[in-house]
């Protein structure tokens, strides 16, 4: 069966809704530039799924030790045994019994959830099913979860999302905790996790990427931390990255058109200078006296700037 298209004409729900009611197996792979969401099903159940933000793929490897499920150190000598005996990372993990099967599933789960979510605020974006294809077909751990709830789940998480946007706007808030012993209030266990992170350094953004629990669960325990009186905003971060790149973009359209502008201008009272003396209409030197000192001044910080050293005498006479 050929499913392909585009998102503004057929949204995921219906996309997910019609190979779960045909019970296709293979892979749905939705893009929208840079990202790229894969999701494999079986019989129409979904088996797996993740997405490649821009350059950024995370492994369930990597995961496993952000989350603290697995060691920093324990998992450098999972990678030494992985290099010497060539097994697959995960059959180590697996076989080593350095975790069960049931909490790598649970965390599998974890993760084809946190991708559904994404998916579910694309609203652009095309999409082709890759019949007959298998994601992770030699991966040692089998998921099974049916499409439906995965739809309902992901649909409620976007109804609350625009509530929890709203009080958290940006991943470049700062968070600090508030002291307030009168309010006798026990964070659930994941609150917990996400309160004991919060340190006045850490941005929204980076409480995401060190807590483990998602995007939207992160944000979900920071507003009913937040609604129950227990953090607020401390300030908000600026964005180094975007700052870069206004500057880059600012520099490389700025400096070219002010250098060239400038050499315009003296080109043109150079010429322009010489035709009205050799007519004897006006003195160049009196009209143009004050512009001819700041054009020079403007002329030495331009080929300061090309060539890291003032002009000489000669090389300013050369022009003027």
């Amino acid at each position: 069966m050929a499913i392909e298209g585009d998102l503004r004409s057929l949204n995921i729900t219906s996309v997910l809704q019609l190979i779960s009611r045909e019970k296709i197996t293979g892979v749905l792979k939705v893009k929208k530039e840079p990202d790229i969401v894969d999701v494999g099903f079986v019989d129409g159940d979904i088996t797996g799924a993740f997405f490649e933000l821009g350059d950024h793929v995370e492994r369930l490897e990597t995961y496993l030790v952000k989350s603290g499920m697995i060691g920093k150190n324990l998992f450098e000598m999972i990678e030494d045994i992985h290099r010497e005996t060539k097994r697959p990372i995960m059959n180590i993990i697996v076989e080593d019994k350095y975790l069960t099967i049931e909490e790598i599933e649970r965390t599998i789960k974890f993760k084809i959830q946190e991708v559904m979510d994404e998916l579910f605020t694309w609203g652009e974006g095309e999409f082709k099913f890759e019949e007959g294809a298998l994601i992770y077909p030699k991966s040692v751990i089998k998921i099974r979860m049916h499409t439906e709830g995965l739809i309902l789940e992901s649909a409620r998480r976007l109804d609350e999302w625009p509530r929890i946007s709203k009080a958290i706007s940006s991943g470049d808030i700062v968070f600090k905790r508030v002291d307030r012993p009168e309010l006798k209030l026990q964070p659930k266990e994941d609150e917990s996790r996400v309160l004991s992170l919060i340190d006045e350094r850490r941005s929204v953004d980076d409480l995401v990427e060190l807590c483990g629990l998602g995007k939207f669960h992160t944000y979900a325990c920071l507003y009913h931390l937040q609604s129950a009186g227990q953090i607020e905003v401390a300030y908000a971060r600026p964005s180094l990255k975007k700052k870069h790149k206004i500057d880059v973009s600012v520099k490389s359209f700025v400096t070219p058109i002010a250098i060239a502008v400038t050499i315009g201008i003296l080109l043109l009272e150079f010429f322009g200078g010489a035709i009205i003396s050799s007519r004897g209409w006006l003195s160049f030197d009196l009209i143009n006296q004050e512009a001819y000192r700041k054009d020079q001044k403007d002329y030495q910080d331009i080929f300061f700037y090309k060539h890291h050293r003032n002009p000489s005498f000669q090389e300013i006479e050369g022009l003027f």
